[in-house]
Formats: C-alpha cells, structure tokens, sequence
C-alpha cells in the first residue's frame, strides 16, 4: 500500500530499502530499477525521491557509482545509517 512520507521518512526508507538488501560499499543496485522498487510503497514518486537521495549522497550515507547508474551505502557510516532508520520509521537493525 502506498503511503505519503516527509523528507526524513524518505530518507529512512530509501536506507532501510539498501540495508535490507544488503547494498553496501561495491555491492551497489542500479539507480533506475531501485527507484521502480521504491514506487510500490512511495506515493508520489520521482523527483522528490530523487532530490532526497542526493541529500543523502552529500551526507555521505550513499555512495553513487558508474556516474549515477548505481547506488550503494557507505560502510563508514553504518551507525548513522541504523539510528537514522530506527529514528524514522521504528524499525530496528
């Protein structure tokens, strides 16, 4: 079911989609289909889902590759990236 979420909420849900995943570091997921799998649980998606995982790239939480054809979590910032998810959506990791 989709579901309208903040800024913040987008974010956690964007890391929570990689984490569970398991797209860390080299193991990274192609951009465009991952926006797809995302488009089933965000309503209204697109450009906001864009715009939040740059902010998430210049917090330095996702790595992008291959000049944005794919994107990956940074390692280094595993902490920030589970408080941020438990903060946001309640789950915990």
């Amino acid at each position: 079911m989709k579901k309208e979420f903040t800024d913040q909420e987008l974010q956690a849900q964007i890391l929570w989609s990689l984490y569970g995943h398991g797209k860390w570091s080299e193991i990274y997921t192609n951009y465009d289909k991952f926006k797809k799998r995302l488009s089933v649980v965000v309503k209204n998606n697109g450009k906001n889902t864009h715009k939040q995982v740059k902010k998430l790239v210049n917090l330095r939480l996702v790595l992008p590759r291959k000049n944005w054809d794919a994107i990956a979590l940074n390692p280094y910032a595993k902490n920030t990236i589970k408080q941020m998810i438990k903060d946001h959506l309640g789950i915990e990791v």
